[in-house]
């Protein structure tokens, strides 16, 4: 009965994907198949233990960057490798990281 209900909600999920026309087709699958497998239960668990902190010289500082182009092609070039990643909720300071969040 679980299992219906899960491949309904992916059903669902993955006509509501399809409507969307701010993701490539590939994105949209990658999305859909990220939940299935959360919903599935089919998830790993991540050791934290085994996760380490970068290398000082991995860390590029916000002051030592280059000014940004000013061709607009080569702004969209640097913004499709952009990560940002956001901790919530004490997170960073148990995973140890330091200065503003």
């Amino acid at each position: 009965m679980a299992a219906v209900a899960a491949h309904k909600k992916i059903e669902k999920l993955r006509e509501a994907v399809a409507k969307l026309d701010q993701m490539s087709a590939n994105e949209k699958a990658g999305f859909v198949s990220f939940v299935s497998r959360y919903l599935s239960g089919d998830t790993e668990q991540i050791d934290w233990r085994k996760i380490e902190a970068p290398a000082n010289e991995a860390v590029v500082h916000y002051d030592t960057l280059a000014p940004a182009p000013e061709d607009l092609n080569a702004i969209k070039a640097l913004l499709e490798k952009l990560v940002v990643l956001k901790l919530n909720g004490g997170l960073e300071t148990t995973m140890g990281c330091t200065g503003p969040k």
